[in-house]
């Protein structure tokens, strides 16, 4: 079971605050939570009764909707914080309050919108750590840390006596220690300037990995810096996981509406305590809408592993080569999802179960629309891709099935 940051934590507990909201038709309190940017801050400890953590979650509203609740506003803060109190609890070990503020807007709001890392962006965290003389691998060595995110023995060596990149690392850094500490910055095999997106960000967050960074003073100021260069793209370092009591750091774009599906799936996830579930939702919250193919391609595989887990729970076998249409028809015998008590002949049965298939196609059509639109294609001149509202819904489909079909399986 992974042990989960505060943070984390609370995360996975807003949806369930929702659902609170909505259960006791508070409805000017589920409009401002379900329209905001949300943000957690830890904003104190409280030494008093042995160190408890104090968190704020900031729900940041556009101008349009502040305005329209602005004399409401205490009274809406304090419905949440009581629905807050109610999923949390005393014995949590943290105390969790909600602010309701003013969504500043962007001085480019295209470049937060997109979540692309600039040229200005990526240089500016990669000179932070030159600037910094900071030594990138920490507490291992250039191999041990590179093979956390590469496989060096694939990638081509600089020196004739060596076949892969792993040796001559080992020659040049560790065995004869004659490169700079700085090599790795210019090395044109990792192009640490011009690398995608995804490969930068697991670059730095592998620099303040407790294993790496183990001055925790250190690996907090290396985080701040970080979150100074990343905030004008719409990114952030956010605690993950915690490893002998010290922050596991991810990448995650800033939440906006509290991201309600991938919060849905997080959910699902712990339920299920499936780490290839949890890792495919770590690489989602990181694209998030700005790379629309690979996040239905995401979809996809979450729809896939949901079904095949619950199967597995249940021990029901499918083919090794089972695609989704195959797994909804065991699932949907399996689940027995047509309510107890209601028989076929029953009015409205028909409508029900017309509700239900429709749930099904819905994961269905996530097949071919990645295979439409989504990446490992080839791509002529007038190829178009699809657009970010079409990555959401994708996402939003997602959600909706696993949500349900986890609900039945829990329910039996």
């Amino acid at each position: 079971m992974r042990y989960l940051s505060i943070r984390r934590q609370i995360e996975g507990a807003l949806p369930t605050v929702i659902e609170l909201l909505r259960a006791k038709d508070e409805d000017d309190a589920l409009r401002v939570i379900t329209q905001a940017e949300i943000d957690l801050k830890q904003t104190g400890i409280d030494s008093w009764n042995g160190g408890t953590e104090l968190w704020t979650i900031y729900i940041r509203l556009p101008v349009s909707v502040f305005v329209s609740i602005e004399t409401l506003r205490q009274e809406i803060a304090d419905v949440i914080n009581r629905n807050i109190q109610l999923v949390f609890g005393k014995d949590e070990g943290f105390w969790v309050y909600a602010e309701i503020t003013l969504l500043r807007t962007a001085q480019n709001s295209s470049k937060v919108a997109d979540g692309k890392n600039g040229p200005r962006t990526r240089a500016a965290l990669l000179d932070e750590m030159r600037a910094r003389g900071t030594i990138w691998f920490g507490a291992l060595d250039e191999i041990a840390f590179l093979s956390r995110i590469y496989d060096l023995t694939t990638m081509p060596s600089r020196d004739s006596r060596y076949e892969t990149a792993e040796g001559d690392i080992w020659q040049h850094c560790i065995n004869n220690d004659d490169w700079p500490l700085d090599w790795i910055y210019s090395d044109p095999r990792f192009r640490l300037y011009a690398t995608d997106q995804e490969t930068l960000l697991k670059f730095i967050c592998e620099v303040v990995h407790p294993i790496v960074r183990t001055d925790a003073e250190e690996q907090a100021a290396l985080v701040q810096a970080f979150n100074g260069h990343l905030t004008g793209d719409g990114w952030e370092l956010v605690e993950d996981t915690v490893l002998a009591g010290r922050p596991v750091f991810e990448a995650q774009r800033k939440v906006h509406a509290l991201g309600m599906p991938l919060q849905r799936i997080k959910a699902v996830a712990a339920t299920l305590n499936s780490e290839t579930l949890y890792e495919d939702l770590r690489r989602l919250e990181r694209i998030g809408d700005s790379e629309p193919g690979e996040a239905i391609a995401l979809a996809k595989e979450i729809v896939e592993s949901c079904c095949k887990l619950i199967l597995d729970d249940r021990k029901v076998e499918y083919s090794s080569k089972a695609e989704i249409p195959d797994l909804l028809k065991l699932l949907r015998k399996e689940l027995k999802i047509m309510p107890e008590g209601i028989e076929d002949t029953t009015k409205g049965a028909s409508e029900i179960r017309d509700v239900l298939t429709s749930l099904g196609r819905i994961a269905h059509s996530l097949a071919p629309l990645r295979n439409a639109y989504g990446k490992g294609h080839g791509r002529g001149r007038g190829f178009k891709g699809l657009q970010p509202q079409h990555a959401r819904l994708a996402i939003g489909a997602a959600s909706t099935f696993v949500d349900f079909v986890l609900d039945r399986h829990s329910s039996q």
